[in-house]
């Protein structure tokens, strides 16, 4: 006997798979341009069936979002567990990044394009993220410039905010993978513009 529609989804990837299909679609198409009824069809399902997994495509985005933004944080602080010296910890920072837009660069697109999408609440979740991210780069900036003072942590935060444009650009341009060394050392350019400020 054929299965139904409905098989699919209590299959145990079904989740899975249709995360998978909506950050696809998303990142491709734009959010605002996939309706529910498209990621079924995608996905050979009815409608109706996704609303055993979300409640709402907006809700849907949002997880997507988060979750994405929770692992680059988990692989971002693991990878820098690794670094044996303060002088490691810039490399490893970007190499983190370079790693997880290589293996999601779905995940990236949302994140930098789509959180325009989100709710007052769920983008206030978001932003409390990002600027634990933001966060973790700010400190290897003051290590890295020997900053201090009280004007350490707005300086130290608006280079972070400079690399991580760098790094969220390049990426996007599909080059980023093809030149980590460069990448590395373009980071550690502007980072080094909070040493010279000091200087003055």
């Amino acid at each position: 006997m054929p299965a139904s529609s409905h098989s699919h989804i209590a299959s145990p990837d079904a989740r899975d798979r249709l995360l998978e299909a909506a950050s696809n679609l998303f990142a491709n198409h734009g959010y605002q341009a996939i309706g529910l009824r498209d990621l079924a069809s995608h996905l050979g399902l009815r409608a109706g069936s996704l609303y055993h997994h979300i409640e709402s495509k907006q809700g849907l985005l949002f997880e997507l979002i988060e979750s994405s933004l929770t692992d680059l944080l988990y692989e971002t602080r693991q990878c820098l567990k690794g670094a044996r010296s303060t002088s490691e910890r810039l490399p490893c920072f970007v190499q983190a990044f370079v790693t997880y837009s290589q293996a999601h660069p779905d995940k990236l697109i949302l994140l930098t394009r789509e959180a325009v999408n989100l709710s007052e609440e769920q983008a206030l979740q978001v932003e409390r993220l990002k600027n634990a991210y933001t966060g973790l780069l700010s400190e290897i900036v003051v290590a890295e410039c020997g900053l201090c003072g009280p004007a350490s942590a707005p300086r130290a935060r608006s280079i972070a905010q400079a690399v991580l444009s760098l790094l969220c650009g390049q990426a996007h341009w599909g080059t980023i993978a093809a030149a980590r060394e460069q990448m590395v050392a373009f980071v550690q350019g502007i980072v080094c513009t909070g040493k010279v400020s000091e200087v003055r």
